[in-house]
C-alpha cells in the first residue's frame, strides 16, 4: 500500500496534480492553525480552497503573489469565483526534491 493512502495529507501538494495543470475556481481563503514542527506551538497560515477540490492548498507568499498577478488583484476578497490554473513545479528544498503548486492566469475559453 502506498504511504499516501496510509497517511493522507490534509492539504494538497504538487504531487496531487500528477504532473498536470488544472484550472480551478477560487472558493475561499481561510486562516488555519498549523504546527510548523512537532512540539512547536501552532501558528496561523492561510489556506485557499477551490470549488472543484476537497483539499485546500497552503497559500505561500509565492503562490499568493502568482494568483494576485494572474487575477490582477492583490485583494484576496476579489479572488472568489475567479478561475486560475494550478501547475506542478519541481524544486529542491534543503536538498530534498519536492513538487510545488504554482499558479498562472487561466486560459480564456
Amino acid at each position: 500500500m502506498k504511504l499516501s493512502k496510509m497517511y493522507p495529507r490534509k492539504y494538497a501538494t504538487g504531487e496531487d496534480l500528477h504532473g498536470n495543470a488544472v484550472t480551478v475556481t477560487v472558493k475561499n481563503i481561510t486562516v488555519e492553525k498549523m504546527s510548523p514542527r512537532p512540539g512547536q506551538p501552532p501558528q496561523d497560515n492561510f489556506v485557499i480552497y477551490f470549488q472543484e477540490t476537497v483539499k485546500g492548498v497552503i497559500l505561500s507568499r509565492t503562490l499568493a503573489e502568482q494568483i494576485a498577478s494572474a487575477l490582477q488583484s492583490d485583494d484576496t476578497d476579489d479572488w472568489t469565483g475567479k478561475k486560475i490554473t494550478l501547475y506542478p513545479e519541481p524544486l529542491t528544498v534543503a536538498g530534498t526534491p519536492r513538487i510545488a503548486i504554482r499558479a498562472r492566469k487561466a486560459a480564456q475559453v
